[in-house]
């Protein structure tokens, strides 16, 4: 570790030198400007004003040899590293349908130039517009909304389309919010307007990895449903007691859901555990496995297992987050 002296400068103004390696490697001369940045560490991070990173960021990919889904693999990591133009190589005769369905997963991102030989997708990425916890809020709405639909769709013909569009717009909100951390991660400036420490961010990440999980499972369960009222199995939905039971457990999922996502939110202690609850809750589940033993109600069961899973998780992050040291 380098250190340096402060050193007065007129009557209330201080100075330090800094590095010539430092200088040279960033091709700085007198009279240049930096930028200096407070860091929620309440350190000081200095760096040129050209290498300020609301830039563009550019990656070119040689996609000669691999297949749609290798394809896709990269552009999400390219995406979630905060790539602002990314640039496909090589031939891609059948694929350039499939990867433009797949950007358009992906919120900002568009197909901006096609060739024979080329794909150019553009990240119109303005993070100083970007509101991390509104992203937050915004997958919060959607999945109750989701959790009330699906429970909906046991009395009704809810629009199984319907559920799946919000579905997939958690994901994408979710990979948002994904891009923006790791973004914050690696630029102190950012997490300083984010109002985040390092820590926060890392804690954040697992929160809304697990948001993201949740909706997923929940619209499985809704195509479970979807499904048993098509197939063979759509007279098994008639048993009142059934439904009943089956509309009881999920309500209580979303509830507990809701429980943990408004204390997120609200930024509120969790002053009662919630997975006190759970193994009751559990026992439940395997309860009314046992008594409706057809296809749909053990698949359903694990579903709802794995939601509780990841609600219960998503507590304990939240737990290591308010307990964890103030730096």
């Amino acid at each position: 570790m380098d250190e340096r002296k402060l050193i007065q400068f007129g009557k209330s103004a201080f100075c330090m030198t800094v590095p010539h390696t430092w200088l040279k490697k960033n091709n700085l001369k007198k009279g240049d400007t930096l930028s200096v940045q407070e860091t929620m560490r309440n350190s000081l991070e200095i760096m040129p004003l050209s290498g300020n990173s609301d830039g563009v960021h550019e990656l070119t990919i040689d996609i000669s040899e691999k297949s749609t889904d290798e394809i896709i693999q990269l552009l999400l990591s390219t995406y979630l590293n905060g790539y602002t133009v990314i640039t496909l190589t090589g031939p891609n005769a059948g694929k350039v349908a499939f990867v433009r369905k797949h950007v358009h997963e992906f919120i900002a991102a568009e197909v901006m130039e096609v060739t024979a030989d080329k794909i150019v997708i553009h990240v119109f990425w303005e993070v100083k517009t970007l509101d991390l916890q509104a992203i937050i809020v915004r997958i919060g709405h959607i999945t109750k909304n989701l959790f009330m639909e699906t429970i909906a769709m046991i009395d009704s013909d809810s629009n199984i389309r319907d559920i799946q569009e919000r579905g997939l717009e958690v994901q994408r909100q979710v990979l948002l919010a994904r891009r923006a951390i790791k973004y914050a991660l690696n630029n102190s400036a950012t997490a300083y307007r984010f109002n985040l420490s390092s820590l926060e961010l890392l804690y954040i990440s697992y929160i809304i990895y697990f948001f993201g999980m949740i909706g997923d499972y929940v619209i499985k369960v809704s195509d479970i449903l979807h499904t048993a009222k098509l197939n063979k199995f759509k007279d098994l939905l008639k048993d009142q007691h059934a439904k009943l039971e089956l509309k009881g457990l999920l309500t209580r999922v979303a509830d507990y859901y809701m429980k943990v996502f408004d204390t997120y939110n609200k930024h509120s202690k969790l002053t009662r555990f919630i997975f006190s609850e759970y193994a009751d809750f559990e026992a439940a589940i395997d309860a009314f496995k046992e008594k409706n033993p057809q296809l749909w109600a053990p698949v359903l069961a694990e579903f709802m297992k794995l939601l509780i899973f990841k609600i219960k998780e998503t507590e304990f992050i939240m737990i290591s987050m308010e307990n964890a040291p103030k730096l």
